[in-house]
């Protein structure tokens, strides 16, 4: 079948296809050859551009923030609880970047190299504290949520440096031009102005950068842990596989007989993620 770039002045769509078979009247638009162009989603594996499509501009970044976050110390253990291990926490709330976008637009967060899952740990402390963070927007920000847990000694003040990359919202048509090209500017436009080539899209980079598009979830549970697969296909399990559960035998004021550990608490199964695509700002 051919290959066709083709625009329809009714539905302002442009787009660049293999043919949908040789049925149909080639200059229509809407014959069965040129499906395509006027139905995509049905025809995914045949469309090589389309106006209609996302192609994620970018609206801020990549750009890189230092985040403070503070030292926290551990507190009184409540009622009944001897060993107050594990039981202050707290919480707290970093501005990132502000977008002023007007919507929550789709963000990517980067830290250490991988992109920021829902709760990823940036700091275990070897007291049995830890920091964990999540990513999110508002219509005007891009913030981080801190959520620590401080163990024996209190958790110590750290610095982490977090690098985010915003996306605009793919803009509605408008005007009445199906393509046009500037040869002073070498601007590209189509589809009633949705497509720009003065904007900044984002590319496709294999390998060599942490920011990705999964496809597919990224994190399974298995044991009672979770495990959380990188855009680069490496996984991390953020329970040890040493950490078991001991029971004392004795009670208190009565020599301590040992403990009897259970099996191992962390994750056991076999979860590889499901892909992901590379990316980075032009």
């Amino acid at each position: 079948m051919a290959i066709v770039f083709m625009t329809d002045p009714t539905t302002g769509r442009c787009a660049l296809y293999d043919e949908n078979g040789s049925t149909g009247d080639f200059n229509d638009p809407n014959s069965a050859r040129n499906a395509p162009l006027n139905s995509p989603a049905s025809h995914l594996d045949k469309v090589y551009f389309h106006s209609d499509f996302d192609y994620m501009e970018v609206s801020h970044g990549p750009t890189a923030v230092t985040v403070n976050h503070a030292a926290l110390s551990i507190g009184a253990a409540p009622p009944g609880q001897i060993f107050p291990f594990g039981y202050t926490t707290a919480a707290a709330d970093h501005l990132l970047l502000t977008h002023s976008l007007g919507y929550p637009p789709l963000a990517l967060v980067i830290y250490d190299g991988n992109v920021c899952w829902p709760g990823m740990p940036v700091q275990a402390d070897a007291g049995g504290g830890a920091r964990f963070v999540t990513a999110y927007v508002t219509n005007t920000e891009l913030r981080l949520y801190e959520f620590a847990s401080v163990g024996s000694g209190g958790l110590p003040a750290v610095s982490r440096e977090y690098t985010v990359l915003v996306f605009r919202a793919p803009p509605a048509p408008s005007g009445d031009v199906l393509l046009d090209f500037d040869p002073a500017t070498g601007v590209v436009q189509m589809g009633l102005g949705k497509f720009d080539s003065s904007r900044r899209y984002l590319q496709v980079v294999p390998g060599g950068s942490p920011f990705g598009l999964s496809l597919g979830r990224t994190i399974d549970l298995n044991n009672g842990a979770p495990r959380a697969v990188r855009p680069d296909g490496t996984s991390y399990d953020p329970v040890p596989s040493g950490l078991q559960l001991g029971l004392g035998r004795g009670a208190m004021g009565i020599a301590d007989y040992g403990y009897v550990y259970g099996a191992s608490m962390a994750y056991g199964g076999s979860f590889t993620g499901s892909g992901s695509v590379q990316v980075q700002a032009p």
